[in-house]
């Protein structure tokens, strides 16, 4: 059918979204870490300190709620 993508195709666009789910949280994770350092380092700017822990916790919880599995959708490698 046109249109439909092959079962062989499957694979490639999960890994692929996959992929995109852990860069945006490394992506996350290493603003959290520049916004902490900046906020610890230059005085008076410690409130980015409490937004980099901000961000980093939301990168976990995101980490988290993006990356669990489900029973029985396990992706075959």
């Amino acid at each position: 059918m046109p249109g439909r993508q092959p079962a062989a195709m499957a694979g490639p666009v999960l890994a692929s979204k996959e992929n995109q789910m852990i860069a945006l949280f490394l992506l996350l994770v290493i603003l959290a870490i520049a916004l902490g350092l900046v906020g610890v380092v230059v005085k008076g700017l410690l409130f980015l300190l409490f937004i980099g822990i901000v961000v980093f916790l939301g990168a976990l919880i995101f980490g988290a709620l993006r990356m669990r599995r489900r029973p029985g959708q396990h992706l075959a490698r």
